[in-house]
Parts: structure tokens; sequence; C-alpha cells
């Protein structure tokens, strides 16, 4: 049994989908869990959940694509809750546009089962929304609390990035940048803190159904799809990506850095 007792995790994007079922792994572990998403509402639900759980829980509402909130957010958490041990960076959106309008035929289908119309072209601040949400985000959070994990010589940054890092799928190339900018911050990082006991590593989750992917895994088209991509015939259970969060946050996993691990039932293989 793993345990983090002692430690403070905070994770973004932690109101629903990956990220809470991350978060609540970690207080299941025993970590005390800090909380960040744009929704007070979800956060609530969240530090509730885990209050009458046994678990300790802070629920902080910010906008990672808003420098002010990120400043709050930073001030906020070390005068009320504390220094920082593990760091997950989840928090992203997904906006399933071609970079240019694409020249296809009327009910044409371009991507998975679900996207929007290929002849649409993405906007500039679409772009950036989703650059400013993964990347600029992470990296604010990063530069607030990996100070202290450096001053303690101990420390876990995990970024959650996608399979599709290693896959080509249509009309998320702007998602596909983000995550794999993430990848290599990763690799960066790890490299530049191993010297002082900080791990960097990247999860990239598969095929999950979250509100993000609601439509696709509810249909039978999306299903059909699925199933054909994915060796092991099934998606994942978010329970499989909250359990590794867990091991890569303990020090069970200090030998470990600097990697990035698919959890996608062999979709990229």
């Amino acid at each position: 049994m793993i345990t983090l007792s002692g430690r403070t995790a905070l994770v973004s994007g932690a109101g629903r989908g990956l990220g809470r079922a991350i978060a609540t792994s970690l207080a299941q572990a025993g970590a005390t869990v800090v909380a960040v998403s744009r929704s007070a509402d979800e956060l609530a639900d969240f530090v509730s959940s885990v209050t009458a759980d046994g678990g300790r829980a802070f629920g902080f509402p910010a906008d990672l694509r808003q420098a002010d909130d990120l400043d709050r957010l930073r001030d906020r958490v070390l005068a009320e809750v504390g220094e920082v041990d593990i760091l997950v960076n989840n928090a992203g959106i997904n906006i399933k546009r071609p970079v240019v309008p694409l020249p296809v035929d009327p009910g044409q289908t371009v991507g998975q089962p679900g996207s929007g119309p290929a002849s649409v072209g993405m906007t500039d601040e679409e772009w950036d929304s989703i650059l400013d949400t993964h990347v600029r985000g992470s990296l604010h959070l990063i530069r607030s609390f990996v100070p202290g994990m450096l001053a303690k010589r101990w420390g876990r940054v995990i970024n959650i990035a996608s399979s599709a890092v290693a896959r080509t799928p249509n009309l998320v190339v702007s998602y596909q940048v983000a995550k794999g900018a993430l990848t290599q911050l990763t690799r960066g990082l790890a490299k530049e803190w191993a010297p002082y006991g900080i791990t960097v590593n990247t999860i990239a989750p598969g095929q999950f159904r979250t509100s993000m992917t609601k439509a696709l895994h509810d249909s039978p088209e999306g299903q059909a799809w699925l199933m054909e991509r994915i060796p092991m015939r099934r998606t994942g259970d978010e329970r499989e990506l909250g359990a590794l969060a867990v091991h890569l946050a303990s020090d069970l996993a200090s030998f470990i850095t600097g990697q990035t691990i698919y959890v996608d039932g062999g979709e990229t293989l």
C-alpha cells in the first residue's frame, strides 16, 4: 500500500474527468489535495466528496489562461495550505478544427465520429486558448511551486499529455502541439532537476470516457471506431490512471524521471 501521508498535491483541472479521478486517488492515498478548476461548483463537490471519505482537500477556482488568476492562486495556496510537494498539470481543452479550412464535400467526415465541420478553420483566439491552457498555464504553476520543492530537494511533477502525441488524428493539430510541448517540457526539466530529488514524468492517456469525449463514447459509431483502434478492445478506467499517478508521486518512483507513460490499451503500438 502506497501512502502519500504528509504530502500536499496540487491538481489543475481537478473539477471533473481525469483530473478529478487523479485528485481523488491522491487523496485516497493520504495526500492533502489542492484542487484547481474554473468551476467553483465542481470544486465544492470534489472537496465535499473527499472530506466525506475522510480525506483532506481544498478547492481554489482559477483560470490558467489568466496571469492574474495564477498569481492569486499561488499566493492563496502558499498562505492557506503551504508548500506543494506534488504538482499535476492536467488542465486542458480541445477544439477540433483544422488549422485552415479544408475543401471537403458536404457531409464528408474528417477525423473521429462526431468531429465538427472541417470546412471551418481554427481562429487565432482558439489556438492561443489551447496553448495558454496546456503550456503557459502549466509553466506558470511550475514556476510558482517548484522553487519550494527545490528548497526541500524533494518533489514530483506529473504532466498529463495524451496518446495523441504518438498518433496523428485529424483536426487536433493544436491539441497535439500543446501536449507535445508538455512531453518535451517533461524531458528537459527532468534532467535539469534530477540532482535535486525532483522527478518529472508525463502520463499520456488514451481513450477514457470524460465530459470531453462523452459524445464519442456514447454513440454506436464512436464505439465501433474505438474498438477497432484499441487492441485490448476496451476503453480505460479512470482508477487505472489514478493508480499510476499515485505511484509516480510516491517514494517508490524516485528513480523514474523524464518518461512519457502511455495508458492506452495498446492503441499507440
